[in-house]
Order: C-alpha cells, then sequence, then structure tokens
C-alpha cells in the first residue's frame, strides 16, 4: 500500500485526476501569470547574483516541472527569499555572474532539489502541517505587505533599495520626494493601480490584465509625447534566450568540496523553500476544495528543483503572489502553471520586442494590487475572539515585515508548535467526593507538558481513596506513568485504595506493564458520569 502511495505522488498530474477542466480559465490565468512572471524572474536572477536570461530559464522549468508533477492550482518558480538566500550562499566561493559562480549555483541547485526529495521519503512534508490559521494569515498579510512596499520603488521610478528597511525607505522619500520620484513612472504605476482597483469591483477576474493594458498604453502615450530619453521610464528591455538551455551540475573534487561547505545553506533553502510552498498548500485547502496532495507537492518542489538544475535553471519554490493571482482568476488545476511555463516560452520567443517596451512601473503596480489583495480584513477580524491566536497573528506579522520572510517563517512555525502544546496540554479534571472516595475524572492528553496538573491533585488526595478515571484519555507518554507510579510509593496501601478505570486496552497493559507489583487496581469498560 505504501509503494503505491508513492507511486500516486510520483506520476505526473492528468486532467482525468480533476474531473471538469475549465480550459478558457486555465489558460487566461496561465497568460497572466507567465506576464507577471517574467520581470520577476528577470529581478530574482540579478537576487541570485545571475544574468536575467537565468531568471527566465527558471520560470519556465522550475513552473513546469512543479506543476506537471504537483497536485494543486500553486505556482512554483523562481522566489525572492530562495534567490537571496543563493546569492548568500555562492557569493564567498566566486564572483557574481562568472562561469564558475553560474556552475555552483547549478550544484547548489541540484543539492537542494535532492534534499527536498529526500524530506519527502522520509514523508516530512506533515510536520508543515502544525502551522497555525493564525501564523498562516500573518504570513499572507507579511507578504502582501512586503509586496506593496516593495512595489513603491517600481512605482516612483526609484533605483531598487534593498538594503533599506521600508521605514528607511519611506523617511528618504519622505525628505527628498521632489528629486527622487519620476513624476512620469509615479503616473504609470498610479494608474496601473486605481485601474486595478476600481476594475475589481466590476470585472474582478480580469482586472489585473485591464490594469496592466491601461498602464502599458499610458506608458507608450507618455514616452510618444516626452520621449523615453527625457522621461527615464525604466523598461523590461532586452533578454538574451536560448531555445533549449541545457547545462549539468560538476562533480570533480574541487565542486565537491564547495558542495560540502554549501551544505548547511543548502539544507536551510531547502526548508524555506517548502515552508512557503507547504504555507500555500494549506491556504489552498482551507480556501478551494482542490484536491490537494501535500505529500505530491512535497515532491514536485523536490523534482523541480533537481531537474532544474539541468536546464541552466536556479532553485524556486511556490509562490505567494502569482498563486494568489492564479486563484484570483478562477484557476484550479495544475495546468495553469504547465500553460504559464509554455507561455513564457513564446512570449519571450515571439514577442520579445513587444515585450521590451512593458514599463517596470507598470509590473510593480500589478504586484501592489497582488499585495493588496493579501490583506483581507475578515480574516484578521476573527482573530480578535481568540487572545492567543490574535499574538500568533501579530507576533508572525511583526516578524515578516521586520525581520523578513525566512526569519518570519521560522517564528510562525515555532509560534504554532508552541501553541499546539499548549493546547493539547490543558486538562478537563472533574472531582467528585463519593462515600470515603475521591473520584478524578481526566479529559485530555497525560503527558510531559500537562502531568504536573494532575500529579499535585493527586498529591492532595494522597491520604484518600482514589478513583482515577481515564476512560477517556487517548493519550498518555512514560512521564505520565512515572508521576502515577511516584505518588503510590507515597500512599499506606493499608489505609488507602487507587483505582484506574480505562476503556483502552493498549493504555491497561502499559499500565500493568509500568505498575506490576503497586498497590493500585483497574477496571475496564466503565465509564462514570
Amino acid at each position: 500500500m505504501r509503494n503505491l502511495r508513492i507511486l500516486s505522488e510520483i506520476m505526473p498530474w492528468r486532467p482525468l485526476f480533476t474531473g471538469k477542466l475549465n480550459l478558457p480559465t486555465e489558460t487566461f490565468a496561465a497568460l497572466i501569470a507567465a506576464i507577471l512572471v517574467i520581470p520577476q524572474g528577470i529581478t530574482f536572477a540579478y537576487l541570485a547574483g545571475l544574468p536575467p536570461e537565468y531568471g527566465i530559464y527558471s520560470s519556465i522549468f522550475v513552473t513546469l516541472f512543479a506543476s506537471l508533477f504537483g497536485s494543486s492550482s500553486m505556482l512554483g518558480g523562481p522566489n525572492t527569499a530562495v534567490a537571496v538566500l543563493i546569492g548568500v550562499t555562492v557569493v564567498p566561493f566566486s564572483g557574481r555572474g562568472s562561469p564558475l559562480y553560474i556552475d555552483y549555483v547549478i550544484l547548489l541547485s541540484l543539492m537542494v532539489g535532492l534534499i527536498q526529495l529526500f524530506i519527502w521519503l522520509a514523508r516530512g512534508g506533515k510536520y508543515f502541517q502544525y502551522l497555525s490559521p493564525a501564523a498562516i494569515t500573518g504570513i499572507t498579510v507579511g507578504v502582501g505587505i512586503i509586496l506593496i512596499l516593495s512595489s513603491l520603488d517600481g512605482i516612483l521610478g526609484l533605483s531598487p533599495s534593498g538594503t533599506l528597511f521600508f521605514f528607511e525607505k519611506i523617511y528618504v522619500m519622505a525628505g527628498d520626494w521632489h528629486t527622487l520620484i519620476n513624476p512620469y513612472s509615479f503616473t504609470i504605476g498610479i494608474t496601473t493601480v486605481i485601474t486595478g482597483i476600481v476594475a475589481k469591483t466590476r470585472y474582478p477576474r480580469y482586472s489585473i490584465l485591464i490594469a496592466m493594458a491601461v498602464g502599458y498604453i499610458v506608458g507608450l502615450v507618455l514616452m510618444g509625447i516626452f520621449t523615453q530619453v527625457n522621461t527615464e521610464i525604466e523598461l523590461l528591455g532586452h533578454v538574451p534566450f536560448q531555445i533549449l538551455p541545457l547545462s549539468y551540475p560538476k562533480m570533480d573534487l574541487e565542486y565537491l568540496l564547495v558542495g560540502i561547505s554549501m551544505l548547511p545553506n543548502a539544507l536551510t533553502i531547502a526548508l524555506i523553500g517548502l515552508a512557503q510552498s507547504m504555507v500555500i498548500v494549506k491556504n489552498l485547502r482551507s480556501d478551494t476544495d482542490q484536491p490537494v496532495n501535500a505529500d505530491k507537492e512535497v515532491f514536485a518542489q523536490g523534482i523541480a528543483n533537481t531537474l532544474a538544475a539541468f536546464f541552466s535553471s536556479f532553485a524556486g519554490s511556490g509562490s505567494f503572489n502569482r498563486t494568489a493571482v492564479n486563484q484570483s482568476l478562477g484557476s484550479k488545476t495544475p495546468l495553469a502553471g504547465i500553460l504559464s511555463a509554455v507561455m513564457v516560452f513564446l512570449l519571450i520567443l515571439f514577442f520579445a520586442p513587444l515585450l521590451s517596451y512593458v514599463p517596470m512601473a507598470v509590473i510593480a503596480g500589478t504586484l501592489m494590487l497582488v499585495g493588496i489583495g493579501m490583506i483581507k480584513p475578515q480574516e484578521i477580524a476573527r482573530l480578535f475572539s481568540w487572545t492567543g491566536e490574535l499574538s500568533v497573528f501579530f507576533v508572525t506579522l511583526f516578524s515578516i515585515v521586520f525581520l523578513g520572510l525566512q526569519s518570519g517563517l521560522i517564528v510562525a512555525f515555532i509560534l504554532s508548535v508552541i501553541m499546539f502544546v499548549l493546547s493539547a496540554s490543558k486538562l478537563e479534571i472533574t472531582i467528585k467526593h463519593v462515600n470515603e472516595s475521591v473520584q478524578i475524572r481526566v479529559e485530555g492528553h497525560l503527558f510531559y507538558a500537562s502531568i504536573d496538573q494532575l500529579s499535585s491533585l493527586l498529591k492532595r488526595h494522597r491520604h484518600e481513596n482514589v478513583l482515577l478515571d481515564l476512560s477517556v484519555v487517548s493519550y498518555m507518554d512514560l512521564s505520565a506513568t512515572e508521576a502515577i507510579a511516584k505518588d503510590l510509593q507515597k500512599r499506606k496501601p493499608k489505609e488507602t485504595t487507587f483505582v484506574i478505570v480505562l476503556t483502552s486496552q493498549k493504555l491497561l497493559e502499559h499500565f500493568e506493564q509500568r505498575l506490576e507489583g503497586m498497590p493500585v487496581q483497574f477496571i475496564q469498560h466503565l465509564r462514570t458520569q
């Protein structure tokens, strides 16, 4: 059975697994995703220290393989955090953009993919499901804010200032806005944003496309009237492109030693990439009816990054913003991702001259629209009725915005686990005095984090006859058994009795083994009211 499950996870996606397929919707979503990912891929290549064409290759091949082997409408491909970490990892070993640097990036991508495949074989994907809904909301809102803030550079016509914190960027712009801001880029960007917001009220599925078309036309008009030289409007520009960019990771001794040195960072990149992808998967599970298989998605990300190394591509992960756009346009299957990769190839191959005139302010405005759409007030409002969940949300949001996406994901995971342990460690204990005995009924899980509450209670009733009802306890660890054993050792068996009520045969056998020879009686299949 396990082998059949694994076989099903490595099989490519097929339409027959989906049911009714809306081909026009999937195709339209793919077109928008392809238009969005081209400038993003170029930007991410720059962040990774690579020439721009490598961002295009990653937008094609990582997206293609991740969707081909996936089970949902999640779009994979180049990713901000992963690209930054790749650059940080490889820079100590070679100069950015050099042939040797590119070789090391290809090797690193292969390592990331293989680590993710190992995590898939170990069924490690389930551990990412411990992220709480509040943490996921915090991540989503945080990413939305980051997208809005990062889009300001393109909208305002500024040089990218990724080294500045957002509040520093705003402070600098506010102090010298009249010399820093390009009014032509600002006109294009703000027109794109306003058009998208207005269009969403009437044509929500097509609002992104309408916004991009209007922004593109405004840009052409401004450059036609004032010329591109005078306006200094930044354009997408020409990108070198090979139809089949085959590559292979080199494996001689020098590369092996560098690979060993990069291994800790490769593990970090693999985990960060999977964490982002699993957050998206969990969102899709809760917000849609898609038959999402988390283990299959882990395999898809791993095999995509592994194969990427043979197509001049660098490692990626699931994309928050492109998946959000994909979902808003009605995509429900991996077909949109597959078609998106094909469309990126066709757009670059046949429409590169036309695309070269797309103002970067249009792309920035589109990213701002996506960021705005990721902030959903109704989801935030429901958290205010739960203090613990609200705290997780705000701490996660703060970490994402101020510490970065990778740090925020780590914080979110730790907080989610803490909240889970705190919730699981709460015991519901009912005490009744019947004749000369005290009946203690326990509901919950008895383990190292919750046993102190029961131990204190047993200590207070050490000189009384005790009936300990564990009939609704489904889980117990060794520390719980040892705590009860310690209490029994301090009791006087000739003066008091100690009875444990159980329904689980497994727990009964566990107690009989651990408490053998101690003054205790067991009653099975009895429930007190």
